[in-house]
C-alpha cells in the first residue's frame, strides 16, 4: 500500500464518494488478488483508498470497489485533461505529437480499404485526434466524434468538425455503419467493456474495423510502480486495466477477429508515476510542476527509453489491438 498524499489530511477533500461493487468484466465473479492501493492524486476528488485487484481467471486488473455513475461529474471535473487538451498542449510538444499520430492515421488506414470509410472517434473530446485523421488521413474520410461532455463537443464543432454528444450506449450512428470506429484510451472508463464492444459492433459496417489503444497493465513502469503510484492507475477513472491476452478474449468472445497487436510508446505514465511519488513525499509546486506530462525535457528522456524498449520486443504500458468485425 501506498504512502497517504498530503490531501488526505485536508479536511476540505471530499472523505469519499459512493461506490459500486463488481466482477471482472471479462470472466464474472472469479478469485482475485489484491493488487494495489492508490489515492486520487491528479484530481484529489475524494480523501478514500481505492484498491485494484487482479482476476486469477484472465489477469484483468480492475477496480472492485469504483464510483457509481452518479460520481462522474465529480471525477471528471471540467477542467479534466482531454476535454480541452488541444486548447492547453504546448506547442512543442503538440507538433511532435501530431507527428507520432500521423503514423498512426497511415496504419489505420492499411485496415480499411474504402477510400471515403465513414469513421467514428468514440471518446474524441475536443476532437484532437479527428484532426490528426483529417490533416493526416486519406482525403476521403468522413470523419465523426461522439463525446458526453457539452463543452468539448462545442469546441470540436467550433474546429469545423462533425461531433456528436451522447453516451455510447444512447447512440444511434449513421444508418450504413462506420467503417472505422477508434476508442483512444476509453474502453479503460468505461463501466462494462463487453457491452462496449457489442455496441461497438453494431455500429460497425460488415467487416468494418474497430481500433482499441488502452493501457497494458504488464509494462516495465507498472512493476517499478506498483505500490500505488503507477500512472496507469489514472484513480479512480481507470476501471478496468487490460493485457493483449484478456482483452483479445474480450473482442473475440464479442464476434471480431484480432488483425494486429502491438506495444505503444507510454511516457505519460512515466511522469505521472514520479509525479504521484513527489506529491506523497510532500515536494514543492515547483517539482510538481515541473513533473507534468507534457513537459519537454522529460519527454526527451523517456520517449527513446519506451521506443528502444518496442525495438527490443518488450512490451510497454500502453498497447494497440485492431480487430475486425466476423
Amino acid at each position: 500500500m501506498s504512502a497517504a498524499p498530503p490531501f488526505v489530511r485536508d479536511a476540505s477533500t471530499p472523505a469519499a464518494l459512493a461506490t459500486e461493487r463488481v466482477s471482472c468484466c471479462v470472466c464474472g465473479p472469479a478469485p482475485r488478488e489484491t493488487v494495489a492501493t492508490a489515492y486520487d492524486y491528479e484530481y484529489q476528488s475524494s480523501r478514500q483508498p481505492w484498491i485494484y485487484v487482479r482476476c486469477s481467471g484472465c489477469g484483468l486488473v480492475f477496480l472492485e470497489e469504483r464510483p457509481t455513475a452518479a460520481e462522474l461529474p465529480r471525477i471528471y471535473p471540467p477542467h479534466y485533461y482531454s476535454f480541452d487538451e488541444g486548447k492547453r498542449s504546448n506547442p512543442l510538444v503538440a507538433h511532435l505529437r501530431g507527428r507520432l499520430e500521423a503514423g498512426k492515421a497511415r496504419q489505420f488506414a492499411e485496415h480499411v480499404a474504402k477510400p471515403d470509410a465513414r469513421v467514428l472517434d468514440v471518446g474524441s473530446g475536443d476532437g484532437r485526434f479527428l484532426e490528426v485523421l483529417r490533416r493526416a488521413g486519406p482525403p476521403g474520410w468522413r470523419l465523426e466524434g461522439l463525446d458526453i461532455d457539452s463543452g468539448a463537443v462545442e469546441r470540436g464543432r467550433a474546429k469545423g468538425l462533425t461531433m456528436h454528444q451522447a453516451r455510447l450506449e444512447d447512440f444511434e450512428g449513421h444508418r450504413e455503419g462506420y467503417d472505422l470506429i477508434v476508442l483512444m484510451q476509453v474502453l479503460e472508463h468505461v463501466s462494462d467493456p463487453r457491452d462496449t464492444c457489442r455496441r461497438i459492433r453494431q455500429l460497425l459496417a460488415p467487416g468494418g474495423v474497430f481500433a482499441i489503444e488502452t493501457p497494458d497493465v504488464a509494462g516495465f513502469d507498472e512493476r517499478l510502480f506498483r505500490d500505488g503510484l503507477w500512472g496507469g492507475y489514472h484513480v479512480p477513472r481507470h476501471w478496468n486495466l487490460f493485457t493483449p491476452e484478456n482483452l483479445s478474449r474480450l473482442l473475440e468472445e464479442e464476434g471480431f477477429e484480432t488483425v494486429e497487436k502491438r506495444p505503444l510508446v507510454s511516457t505519460s505514465f512515466w511522469i505521472n508515476s514520479l509525479y504521484n511519488r513527489a506529491l506523497v513525499a510532500g515536494a514543492g509546486r515547483r517539482v510538481l510542476r515541473f513533473l507534468d506530462y507534457q513537459n519537454p525535457v522529460l519527454l526527451a528522456i523517456f520517449l527513446p527509453l519506451e521506443r528502444l524498449a518496442i525495438a527490443l520486443g518488450r512490451r510497454t504500458s500502453n498497447q494497440r489491438l485492431v480487430a475486425r468485425r466476423v
